[in-house]
């Protein structure tokens, strides 16, 4: 009869009686009548065709095929704890949350559809998202699970997160689309020439700034900051209405220029990373988030 598939449940059954030496407390163990796991041993003691076990004055002593089965049922029993533990750990990420802190690009650049993408892969994960500056999002950063912000820098006292940079582009001037600024965006403009404009500048914190104006001071421009706007909307608005000029990512516009609006590179060019912190011990929606981040359809 050994060609008749064994039903793993007759197996974890013998390992509880062969562990215990003791039908009775086998039986107590699976919450079963000792009579039912009597059963279920005479009926993969038939299908061995040899004895499981023998008889002494204290209940039961595995023979050697005994023994040999009893091996592998714990490897059956240490497969379904393995098994046990995936499914927490994915019921965890699936129904756990995620904090997010973003400055303004990444929240309008990087996020959106990452978002989109990991709520219909992960529906049962609750997702917050606060936009606001660099500056900000470092400084708040234990208060998220993931931090988004414009710099590589990495601060010494960041000794339990990690960053990485997800996208390097560069940043862009916005202007109004008028004749005068259509023919100067024929080629790059240099820096110098924005020595006399007005200029519309983000927040301090903001690395969009504080990119901008190293640059400026790099090319020996010391602006005016007469102008400061919060968020990416009031900017482009200010900017429409012939406020100023001001600076953006140059991911912000890509796919179409915004109505009213065109941009201009600069020369030099003006380097710009948007980047990642999160902790070296991450949350599994955490890691779930990163990885569909980090695929190049994102």
């Amino acid at each position: 009869m050994l060609h008749q598939r064994i039903d793993p449940v007759l197996l974890l059954v013998w390992a509880q009686a062969a562990r215990h030496g003791n039908l009775h407390a086998a039986a107590d163990s699976l919450f079963m009548t000792q009579p039912a796991v009597s059963h279920r041993l005479k009926t993969l003691q038939e299908i061995v065709g040899e004895p499981l076990y023998q008889r002494n004055r204290h209940g039961i002593t595995p023979t050697a095929m005994g023994m040999a089965l009893l091996r592998i049922a714990e490897q059956i029993e240490n497969a379904l704890e393995d098994a046990r533990d995936l499914c927490q750990d994915t019921e965890k990420m699936l129904r756990g949350s995620l904090s997010i802190l973003a400055s303004h690009s990444n929240a309008e650049t990087l996020l959106p559809q990452a978002i989109a993408r990991f709520q219909q892969q992960y529906p049962g994960v609750s997702l917050r998202l606060i936009a606001t500056n660099s500056r900000a999002a470092r400084a708040m950063r234990d208060q998220a699970d993931l931090v988004f912000v414009e710099d590589d820098l990495v601060s010494p006292a960041q000794t339990e997160w990690v960053q990485e940079t997800l996208r390097e582009t560069t940043i862009v001037l916005l202007a109004p689309e008028s004749p005068h600024w259509q023919q100067l965006a024929q080629k790059p403009l240099p820096l110098q020439a924005l020595g006399s404009a007005a200029l519309v500048w983000r927040e301090a914190g903001s690395g969009i700034r504080e990119h901008a104006l190293q640059a400026l001071k790099d090319a020996g421009i010391y602006p005016e900051i007469r102008y400061e706007l919060s968020g990416l909307a009031a900017i482009r608005d200010a900017v429409r209405c012939g406020l100023g000029v001001s600076f953006v990512s140059a991911l912000n516009d890509s796919g179409g220029q915004r109505p009213g609006l065109i941009t201009l590179n600069t020369e030099p060019h003006i380097h710009h990373r948007l980047s990642v912190l999160y902790r070296k011990e991450a949350s599994h929606s955490t890691r779930a988030f990163l990885e569909l981040l980090r695929q190049p359809s994102v």
